[in-house]
């Protein structure tokens, strides 16, 4: 199935208009909280303060089937 990560911070989002092929929601999952890692870690490297990313996993019609992120509640 495809899915799309739309990255969240706030009131901004960057919409993942491609997507990508996953075998089920589990692997989605760990996608998506692996970009979060590179994420946090891009902040860090960058000697910026920690922002607070979410990924917005959706289906191609904008359902969110699941949200991950290290400051919000995960669905």
């Amino acid at each position: 199935m495809r899915y799309h990560f739309n990255i969240r911070e706030g009131t901004e989002v960057i919409s993942d208009e491609e997507g990508s092929e996953f075998p089920n929601l589990m692997a989605a999952r760990a996608e998506a909280r692996a970009s979060l890692r590179d994420l946090a870690g891009e902040d860090i490297r960058s000697g910026r303060p920690a922002h607070a990313w979410r990924v917005e996993i959706a289906t191609h019609g904008g359902t969110v089937l699941h949200t991950v992120g290290a400051r919000y509640s995960e669905n």
